[in-house]
């Protein structure tokens, strides 16, 4: 059984797609108080760190060949175009102690997701220092972006999916295949209906309406901007500023904490929370291809042995 390190955990995206396939998470480390009581809610029996500028190596089990963690992304976003410091910001520059910790016990597996931003930061200098830094410690890397609606999800988020194995490139094998591949029969899981109205009229209709913040509360003669929504059973992007977009059925009104029934403080938590989380159908994607390729690794190895 592959042991999970998690890295910035967030909500337990990544170490919740991990556990489906038969992984085990043996340590996680997050500074949000929201989201360590969500860790310890799930993963009772993992050691949890806080503050990854804290952590030494001896506190990471040795056993653990799995490193997982999306470091974070405000300072490579588009969202902050203009803003945009990459690696040298303060919050996603926690990359290099993420490389620290790598360095000093370097797993098999290293997975690491963040926003397509990291590709064309400071012109795609910060993204060729992370991989020239992997490199330097000795992994074959790979990388793609993926968009969970193409996983059964029904919402739209690209974010690229990088995955580095020690002393090869197999890391290959897990994100690529020599043919295209379906992992869902069609993008999102929103369901349609169609139904007959009382004038004899066929209408098509999705189980929820998705609605940008930029037009909650804005009249229909609006503008543009009154028109940011979506019925056809996939949502934008969700973000974690809080003012993300409205999930709603299409039976409420258009007001997020009615339709969500949480009060407002554990409201802001659950959208920041849900906004900054990885997409637990591609892990689980990933996850099983880890497996798969790790088991023939080592079957490999050891009949060389024998032999």
């Amino acid at each position: 059984m592959l042991k999970v390190a998690s890295f910035f955990a967030g909500i337990g995206g990544f170490d919740l797609g991990f556990e489906q396939v038969g992984m085990k998470v043996v340590f996680q480390c997050e500074i949000n108080k929201f989201c360590q009581q969500v860790l310890k809610k799930h993963w009772p029996n993992a050691i949890l760190h806080t503050d990854i500028k804290q952590v030494k190596s001896t506190d990471i089990p040795s056993d653990a060949e799995v490193w997982c963690g999306g470091f974070p992304c405000q300072d490579l976003s588009l969202a902050n175009q203009g803003k945009r410091k990459g690696l040298e910001g303060e919050r996603s520059g926690l990359f290099y102690k993420y490389a620290e910790l790598i360095k000093s016990h370097k797993p098999r597996w290293v997975i690491i997701e963040n926003v397509p931003g990291l590709l064309n930061s400071h012109q795609g200098k910060d993204f060729q220092v992370l991989l020239e830094k992997l490199d330097e410690l000795g992994y074959g890397v790979s990388w793609r972006v993926f968009d969970a609606k193409y996983f059964g999800t029904p919402q739209r988020r690209r974010r690229v999916y990088i995955v580095a194995s020690l002393g090869n490139l197999r890391s290959a094998q897990v994100l690529f295949e020599s043919e295209p591949f379906e992992v869902t029969h069609r993008a999102g899981l929103g369901k349609r209906e169609t139904f007959t109205r009382e004038d004899g009229e066929s209408v098509s209709e999705a189980n929820f309406y998705a609605i940008q913040h930029a037009s909650i509360g804005r009249k229909s003669s609006a503008g543009p901007q009154a028109k940011g929504y979506r019925n056809d059973g996939e949502t934008y992007t969700l973000d974690s500023r809080g003012t993300a977009d409205a999930i709603c059925k299409t039976t409420n009104a258009f007001r997020v904490r009615n339709s969500s029934r949480f009060s407002p403080t554990l409201d802001g938590n659950r959208y920041r929370a849900v906004g900054n989380a990885v997409c637990v159908h591609i892990v689980k994607w990933i996850g099983e291809r880890i497996l798969a390729v790790d088991n023939e690794w080592q079957k490999s190895n050891v009949d060389d042995i024998i032999i």
